[in-house]
């Protein structure tokens, strides 16, 4: 499926470029010409109206269609079902097959809705004259199933200026006395991917709190209230999918009848975690003193007949069932014996698994969402030769920091089930959690998963939001991609940030607040604020000014940050301060007490901690009236991290500090492209090569918003050969080029800084190769095992970098040639250091020497 919509008539780009993904209909905030329909005037709002027999979601979309037009107008929207009467216009909203209004504009050849035909979760709005006798015009929203129908409802209140982060957010429309929609047709093809959505997970400090106190307090729990918003907001974003919150501070999603409800009401389907086999939640659900251990080695009827429970109960409504089976709470496999006893008790599992589905559900299997997630200790197992019935999608993982460890292979490309992803912007767990504040570069995710589309990924993409209030730029972008994926192969970061921020804030501020965002994801990219305080994200105090340009890049970002916000008007300042101050301050804050610290500066270490407090607490408090009370924790899981600062007993303030922006004098002058010897070192970003050279259709590409201290570069696509031997390299191998001019002669250690990605699928590597003028190629991998906790992964995701190192010799001083291969697909090329016996330690490495 792509997502490339059908032009049934030139389609328009709203008037203040406040688009989202799609087709969507130009909006006028004025009267428009003959023609042109009239959604709202001083004279009051159209009628909206949706046929009694449709699902509920298109009534709960329509009903929340009107008071979107209300925020933006003022104007009180009638919603009736059936064909209005005495009206000059309305909006007809409804679902082919399903609506007869829709159906009888269909018939009568007054609406081709032929682009919807045999479509999944696609949608066409479009004006038509004379619908019925008696009315003069009606604005159709038409939707080829029922979500298709919500999401055409909610495409236009996006157009309107209603952001589907307005109540969640607190995000005002702008008011307009007039709203006309440019009269035309608007096709929306199926999404790029069929499942798409979120997982609630690490909600202790968060929405769990929040949700028991001020949304389902009868229950002291997130309850349907709470689910309804999301449902909702879910819909405004083009999602499909929840899996719902699961930890042990929360009861279990079906506990609650009215849960389950209010997702089919919504049209959301429902799903479960890698370790919930069978929409289980097996932390409050399995009983041990009624049904024994959870053990299908020893306990298989028991099991068994829980999850087919949950099938009975549940199976009439829209579902995708993971399969397969882990500990209680992402706990290992519990089975004994050889990995080969593991893997024939796992295809057990599934036969058995798969016999519940086709009694209860669908004897054709191949109509029921099956999703297997080989996560953590799963993985070695399906590694071991684990065969997954071939209709069940396989669902891959990042590593929770955002690298994806595998993709299909060719063969498994070939799956009728087809693949997906489980991708992470919160974890709890090693090396480190980062449950705080969302610091996930959107141009890393779209790094990730526009590879992952390219090895056929499409089936179902999941992202793990942690506790929700945090994520909301990551979730809004994730969804987006997973919308339409082709529509985003020219992504910049800075330009995507700027038009989210002019959908939230307008027109006005928003190349400010994109300016700002983009600064803050490359500041917390690595080291991100919940992982200090590790030997890997240590900031040097001594070299390269690596301290004080730190905090000083927070310093403008905050004043920046605190300048715009006292610059908003005074219904934006919430929604302002929950999406942009909080998160730049926090992270700004937290770098200031840990650099403070370091420095021996106890003052301002203590006030960098207090800010944050101060700020936890207006967020909680204070922000749109209290409405957020125990949202957000300054501490999550009380890890050391959030401590007051401590300051070290040997801490000193630096002295006289490196100054690194000019050349030393011995260092050979050369021209700008050329990059010279400064203090014994070579540094070159690598976005800043001499030369480069493609391969077609492989190419080197600069990705926006990736890298640690300028722009990542990596070869497009990601589906590239491997090259093995130094003579496969010349003529075939992507190459980029850096020339340099050096002062000293002899031993030299390369190391090229590289995101820590992993090889695309076992049996591949992840290596490149490199060079200095005419030597023999070297190949270099930078992969590293994400299961083995005390090998160099932890470093690498702690850091943001897999810094590969090879050893050179470079001839007289004078002009030179680094040379860098790519030898395999995915590898993403961030900085290289040539060190000529002056590197000196830091976490950045030195300056560009450029």
């Amino acid at each position: 499926m792509t997502s490339t919509f059908h032009k049934i008539a030139p389609v328009f780009i709203w008037a203040l470029c406040l688009h989202a993904s799609g087709a969507e209909p130009e909006v006028l905030f004025n009267d428009g010409s003959p023609g042109d329909f009239k959604l709202a005037d001083k004279s009051g709002a159209t009628v909206l109206a949706y046929d009694p027999s449709e699902a509920k979601v298109v009534q709960i979309a329509t009903e929340a269609l009107a008071g979107d037009i209300k925020q933006v107008t003022g104007q009180t929207v009638a919603v009736q079902t059936g064909p209005p009467a005495s009206v000059d216009r309305a909006v007809f909203i409804g679902t082919v097959g399903k609506s007869a209004l829709i159906d009888g504009l269909v018939q009568s050849g007054k609406l081709d809705a032929s682009a919807l035909t045999g479509k999944w979760e696609s949608y066409l709005i479009a004006t038509v004259d004379n619908p019925r006798p008696g009315l003069r015009q009606a604005l159709v929203i038409a939707g080829s199933d029922r979500r298709g129908t919500a999401y055409g409802v909610f495409t236009l209140s996006q157009a309107i200026g209603v952001s589907p982060w307005h109540w969640w957010d607190d995000v005002p429309a702008q008011h307009h006395d007039v709203v006309t929609i440019k009269a035309g047709a608007y096709a929306q093809n199926s999404p790029a991917v069929k499942y798409r959505g979120i997982f609630l997970n690490d909600e202790d400090w968060s929405l769990q709190p929040w949700a028991a106190k001020n949304m389902d307090p009868e229950i002291h729990d997130i309850g349907p209230k709470t689910y309804a918003r999301i449902c909702e907001l879910l819909l405004r974003l083009k999602a499909n999918l929840l899996w719902p919150a699961m930890h042990p501070c929360t009861k279990a999603f079906n506990i609650y009848p009215e849960n389950k409800q209010v997702a089919d009401d919504y049209a959301i389907v429902m799903g479960s975690s890698h370790c919930e086999p069978m929409l289980r939640d097996n932390v409050t659900e399995w009983d041990k003193k009624t049904r024994g251990e959870w053990n299908y080695q020893t306990n298989r009827d028991q099991v068994r007949q829980y999850w087919e429970e949950r099938v009975a109960q549940n199976g009439k409504l829209e579902n995708v069932y993971t399969l397969g089976m882990r500990g209680i709470h992402d706990d290992p496999f519990p089975a004994k014996g050889t990995m080969a006893d593991k893997v024939a008790l796992l295809e057990q599992i599934f036969t058995d698994q798969r016999d519940i589905l086709s009694r209860l559900v669908n004897t054709d299997l191949s109509q029921v969402p099956q999703i297997f997630i080989p996560y953590k200790e799963v993985l070695k197992i399906y590694q071991s030769g684990l065969v997954v019935p071939d209709d069940v999608a396989l669902m891959w993982v990042d590593d929770n920091f955002g690298y994806i460890r595998e993709l299909s292979n060719p063969e498994e490309e070939k799956r009728a089930g087809g693949s997906g992803v489980y991708y992470h912007v919160s974890y709890w767990g090693g090396p480190h959690d980062y449950l705080w504040l969302g610091t996930t570069p959107p141009a890393l995710i779209w790094e990730e998963m526009t590879k992952a589309y390219d090895y056929n990924a499409r089936k179902v993409w999941v992202l793990n939001v942690g506790g929700f209030k945090k994520s909301e730029i990551e979730t809004d972008f994730f969804l987006h991609l997973a919308w339409d994926v082709d529509g985003a192969r020219s992504f910049q970061q800075k330009d995507w940030l700027t038009d989210w921020a002019a959908r939230q804030f307008g027109p006005d501020h928003a190349a400010a607040i994109g300016e700002i965002l983009d600064e803050y994801y490359r500041l917390n990219d690595a080291p991100k604020p919940e992982h200090f305080g590790t030997p890997n994200t240590i900031i040097s105090v001594e070299n390269y000014n690596e301290a004080e340009k730190r905090l000083g890049s927070f310093a403008q970002l905050i004043e920046k940050t605190d300048a715009l916000y006292a610059q908003m008007p005074e219904e934006q300042k919430d929604a302002f301060f929950e999406l942009i101050l909080y998160p730049v301050h926090g992270s700004g804050f937290m770098n200031e007490k840990f650099i403070y610290a370091a420095m021996g500066d106890q003052p301002h270490a203590q006030a960098a901690y207090d800010q944050i407090q101060a700020d936890t607490e207006t967020y909680n408090l204070k922000i749109a009236g209290g409405k957020w009370n125990l949202i957000v924790s300054a501490a999550p899981r009380k890890q050391p991290v959030f401590d007051p600062p401590k300051i070290a007993a040997a801490a000193t303030p630096p002295t006289a500090p490196l100054d690194d922006s000019a050349a030393s004098p011995s260092t050979t002058t050369a021209a700008p492209s050329v990059f010279t010897e400064r203090n014994g070192v070579v540094s070159m970003e690598a976005q800043h090569f001499t030369r480069s050279t493609d391969r077609a259709p492989f190419r080197w590409q600069i990705i926006d918003g990736l890298g640690r201290t300028g722009e990542a570069i990596t070869v497009l696509p990601a589906t590239g050969p491997s090259f093995d031997k130094a003579g496969d390299l010349a003529g075939q191998a992507p190459e980029i080029e850096f020339d340099f001019v050096n002062v000293t002669a002899g031993p030299a250690k390369a190391m090229v800084s590289c995101l820590p990605t992993h090889a695309v699928y076992p049996g591949r590597e992840l290596r490149y190769a490199i060079a200095i003028d005419d030597e023999t190629p070297q190949f270099v991998s930078i992969d590293a095992d994400s299961e083995d906790k005390k090998g160099p992964w932890s470093g690498n995701v702690l850091r943001g970098a897999a810094i590969g190192m090879s050893s050179h010799t470079v001839g007289a001083p004078g002009r030179h040639t680094l040379k860098i291969w790519s030898a395999d697909p995915g590898l993403v090329v961030d900085k290289i250091v040539l060190d000529l016996g002056g590197l000196k330690t830091s976490f950045f490495g030195p300056p560009e020497t450029r």
